[in-house]
């Protein structure tokens, strides 16, 4: 769902099951809520966002049919694969058969184009309490993050306090195991949520850092494979919690180094904050690097801050890697600046530290106005790709 939309889900006239929905809302459940004729009465929050309907499109489900929808205009969110739409019916249609029947006027209205088929199916004799269907979704969707894999449907036939039949509840979830869910819900929620908003690719203005290890080479050489192992898991570690702490997207990890993003619409669209807080985090990074490494090894992070101001960052999501990324000359141009470091100093550029206003120059001890820049290609020890690729852009050591 977009970033700026506020679906708020509509409740059901029926008090037992605007209870069930609340309840179930509240806990953060992707699930719907059929009534006794199998239409839509509560459509939920997390369900929405997770096929990535419009308020329009989310608010469009209600009063129809799971099987309507699918197999009409939302075919294109909602779509699942025809093995899995064909077990699905075969499934759940001696089920709906057992309160509808080929003359009752709604019967077209839930079966939909499917409903000469299901005419001729025997209702079932008995009316399970729960039920369970495997729904795999289709490749093309117009959703990216729907291509998932398999979800999980469990339904639950709801009677009310005199045994009548109300409705369904109809809970989605992943097929992932629910203890790996939990390991990876210790993550930081904020950042997933951050990542959340960027899942779509788009322009967005953002201060870049990029960190690496210095003399990299001399220190695995010095440390048996396990030692550098460990070391480069803590700095990996220090890298992620001091840009997540700041608000921040860590980016792609190379080896001895690290990479992170601090988008301005993070922080209300405010460019000076997200200047503010790759500098607070780049300085955390080159600080807590003291404290990294075993006795007696000098460890020091060599840190570039720059900004981009056309990037464009989205996610990459695959099988096996869920990612925020950003694509552009200038963090081609910011790697560049951070391989300019040296000594485990933080070279920011003219662009990023011209964004600070005076309150953000005040908290991070910057004055804008009184540093002296270098242009990069006058720096001792620029490489020549470096030189290459940013020679002309103006920096200083922060």
């Amino acid at each position: 769902m977009p970033a700026d939309a506020a679906y708020v889900p509509l409740l059901p006239e029926h008090p037992e099951l605007r209870e069930m929905a609340l309840a179930l809302e509240a806990a953060g459940a992707m699930f719907e809520v059929l009534d006794e004729r199998f239409r839509c009465v509560f459509f939920s929050t997390e369900l929405a966002g997770f096929t990535g309907m419009s308020v329009d499109e989310a608010r469009r489900q209600y009063g129809r049919s799971v099987i309507v929808r699918t197999l009409t205009e939302d075919a294109s969110i909602l779509r699942v694969t025809k093995e899995s739409g064909t077990a699905w019916l075969q499934h759940n249609a001696p089920i709906l058969r057992r309160y509808l029947d080929p003359d009752d006027p709604d019967f077209v209205e839930v079966f939909g184009p499917s409903a000469h088929l299901a005419a001729q199916v025997e209702a079932s004799e008995l009316a399970p309490r729960a039920w369970h269907d495997r729904n795999a979704f289709g490749p093309g969707l117009r959703h990216r993050r729907s291509l998932l894999g398999d979800m999980h449907q469990v339904q639950w036939r709801i009677n009310d306090d005199r045994g009548q039949f109300i409705g369904v509840v109809s809970l989605y979830r992943s097929t992932v195991p629910e203890n790996l869910l939990l390991r990876l819900g210790r993550g930081d929620l904020r950042l997933y949520e951050r990542m959340d908003r960027v899942s779509e690719p788009a322009r967005r203005p953002a201060a870049i850092l990029f960190a690496d290890l210095e003399a990299s080479g001399a220190i695995s050489r010095r440390l048996s494979a396990r030692g550098y192992f460990e070391l480069i898991r803590d700095l990996t570690d220090l890298i992620d919690s001091s840009v997540t702490t700041r608000d921040g997207i860590p980016g792609k990890h190379a080896g001895d180094g690290g990479s992170a993003l601090f988008l301005a619409a993070d922080f209300e669209g405010s460019e000076s904050v997200a200047a503010r807080a790759a500098i607070e985090a780049a300085r955390a990074i080159r600080d807590g690097a003291e404290n990294v490494g075993p006795e007696g090894v000098s460890i020091m992070l060599n840190i570039g801050l720059h900004w981009g101001a056309t990037l464009m960052v989205g996610q990459v999501a695959t099988s096996g890697r869920l990612e925020v990324t950003a694509l552009g000359d200038q963090m081609n141009e910011g790697a560049r600046i951070e391989s300019a470091a040296k000594g485990g100093k933080i070279l920011a550029s003219k662009d990023l530290i011209e964004r600070l206003d005076v309150s953000d120059a005040k908290t991070t001890g910057v004055d804008p106005g009184a540093i002296a820049y270098t242009a990069l290609s006058d720096l001792d020890g620029a490489t020549d790709k470096a030189i290459r690729d940013a020679g002309a852009i103006a920096v200083a050591a922060i």
